[in-house]
């Protein structure tokens, strides 16, 4: 056999062609599974938001684990990032802490883990957004002042259970 030849004379084949059908082959596998990932990737969008309820103008804050309402200043801002099930995950741009309930109702900012207590679905209606969360079904609400916390609770169609 010559030296850098592609000829192979034992089977008579050219072993140029055998390698050039299999990356093509292998390249018709792996294109659609790349072309999933990469779209994976587009919803790992994440904005700056700040939510506002429509019941008493205070915005949704965060201080340490304490969440509530209060004046619109850095503690409103939340990274609000979509999940490939179109919820999504709000994180305190102040601390890096998660927007997390339980099924008691009780609303806390906890270290972010990625479970179902901490993605929240944005619904829109006449009132505002609705912001339901995934694992309790429950709606995020606030009292009539400031400083008071949040809570989630079954929902009444009412302003204060309303963001924009």
């Amino acid at each position: 056999m010559l030296s850098g030849s592609s000829f192979d004379p034992r089977n008579g084949e050219n072993s140029m062609k055998k390698r050039l059908i299999g990356t093509v082959a292998a390249t018709a596998v792996l294109a659609p599974a790349l072309m999933f990932s990469a779209s994976g990737q587009a919803f790992a969008a994440t904005k700056t938001v700040t939510w506002k309820n429509k019941g008493n103008g205070k915005c949704l804050v965060a201080s340490g684990f304490w969440v509530g309402v209060g004046d619109c200043g850095p503690a409103a801002k939340w990274k609000e990032t979509k999940q490939s099930d179109g919820t999504f995950v709000l994180k305190s741009a102040d601390h890096g802490f998660c927007l997390d309930s339980k099924k008691d109702g009780t609303v806390r900012a906890n270290v972010c883990n990625g479970g179902k207590n901490q993605k929240w679905r944005e619904i829109k209606d006449s009132l505002g957004w609705r912001l339901q969360n995934k694992a309790t079904g429950l709606t995020l609400g606030s009292k009539t002042s400031a400083g008071s916390p949040v809570y989630a609770g079954f929902d009444g169609g009412i302003k204060h259970q309303r963001w924009s």
